[in-house]
């Protein structure tokens, strides 16, 4: 299937989730609005898992792309970094929020789509770790990547009820949680070994 056809059938299936729910949408219903045959989506897609899949792959490509370049600045702040690498997300699903929030309201009663979510969270995580210049290996990496999974659900939640223009709840959530998880790590050898890291990366 050609890439135009991918990106127009992605699109219509964000559309029809949010104004039909994730369980009411049908391929009948993504073939007919994207204006592909029903055979051709079907091909593409046998299950509405294969389009979960490629609706994660496409969301972390446009994160890629999207993610400022300072946010792998070591010169700045590690929140910050953090800061400008999470929010690109949220500022990416609220392009399709109706879309996105049927999909994660399913996945809330769904355990199948829940576990399929919590596999590809940690893996998420991992590239804004390596976005801002903070990935790590071994153990370091793992507790990394855990910290930042439940962090970055935290403010999910908020950004789920947060209904203002300019995402304001949801910047002052993920502001405050990188400051707190900031001043943790402050108080441990892990942010000594932290900064011994970032100091050698910069001196590189």
């Amino acid at each position: 299937m050609a890439p135009a056809d991918s990106e127009t059938i992605l699109d219509k299936v964000l559309e029809i989730a949010g104004d039909k729910g994730w369980t009411g949408l049908t391929m009948e219903m993504v073939a007919e609005g994207a204006g592909v045959p029903l055979a051709d989506l079907t091909r593409a897609y046998p299950r509405k898992s294969a389009i979960l899949n490629a609706l994660a792959d496409r969301f972390e490509q446009l994160a890629e792309v999207a993610t400022d370049p300072e946010a792998c600045d070591p010169s700045l702040p590690v929140p910050e970094r953090l800061f400008d690498a999470i929010m690109t997300r949220f500022e990416l699903m609220q392009e399709h929020r109706d879309g996105y929030v049927a999909i994660i309201g399913a996945a809330r009663r769904d355990p199948c789509m829940a576990l399929t979510g919590a596999t590809r969270l940690q893996p998420a995580m991992g590239i804004i770790l390596r976005q801002t210049g903070l990935e790590g290996r071994g153990l370091s990496g793992f507790l990394r990547r855990k910290v930042l999974s439940a962090l970055y659900l935290s403010v999910l939640q908020v950004w789920l009820k947060d209904e203002s223009e300019d995402l304001g709840p949801t910047m002052a959530a993920l502001d405050k949680r990188l400051r707190q998880l900031d001043e943790i790590v402050m108080a441990t050898p892990f942010r000594r070994k932290t900064r011994q890291e970032e100091n050698s990366k910069a001196g590189a």
